[in-house]
């Protein structure tokens, strides 16, 4: 009995030792791995500002259609004009999904309007109220291709409203739409087209 209690137990360690060394070269084997990607890089301008940089942005150049009683490229009441964001990703190693949310809702003067938003480069599409979506591709990155999206603006010459507009004209009031842009990169998600009323 004393005998097969001894070889019972040498059948045991052996199987102890076995299994040990598997486990440990398999842990060896496993620490030699190394993982060498790049990391893609993101860097977006706006309006040739870097937006990890800023987070609001002041429009000054609003292009106004040429009105005899208006100097030229200034906005006034009874003017239409539009501004461009430029959205440059140059320097981005990845498809980039973009949104505007534009609160023309909360325009200060009721007589400014926006009329228009469009890409100049490619689709623009509303996703939801006051929100617009758009998709730059990898080849365009590649190709230093900007986009740009053109805000048409109008401001009615209402005579009820003369007050406010003559802030406007003295520089103690500014003439602001909140925007909020948002990047993220792009995965080939569907944007679906927002069919609601505003």
């Amino acid at each position: 009995m004393k005998r097969w209690i001894i070889i019972l137990f040498v059948f045991i360690l052996f199987v102890t030792i076995y299994e040990i060394s598997i486990s440990f070269s398999l842990f060896e084997s496993a620490k030699d791995i190394v993982v060498n990607n790049d990391i893609g890089r993101w860097q977006i301008m706006v309006n040739d500002d870097l937006i990890n940089d800023k987070t609001t942005f002041e429009v000054t150049n609003v292009k106004v259609s040429n009105d005899e009683n208006v100097r030229e490229n200034h906005f006034a009441p009874g003017t239409l004009g539009y501004f461009d964001i430029v959205i440059n990703p140059s320097d981005t190693d990845v498809s980039i999904y973009y949104e505007i949310v534009c609160r023309t809702d909360m325009i200060s003067n009721s007589q400014i309007s926006l009329t228009k938003i469009e890409n100049i480069d490619s689709d623009l599409t509303m996703i939801a109220p006051y929100t617009y979506a758009g998709v730059i591709p990898l080849e365009d990155i590649d190709n230093n291709k900007t986009t740009t999206i053109r805000f048409y603006v109008s401001w009615e010459n209402n005579e009820n409203n003369n007050e406010v507009d003559s802030l406007y004209g003295s520089n103690s009031a500014k003439f602001e739409i909140p925007m909020e842009l948002i990047f993220k990169q792009y995965t080939g998600e569907e944007i679906i087209e927002y069919n609601g009323w505003i």
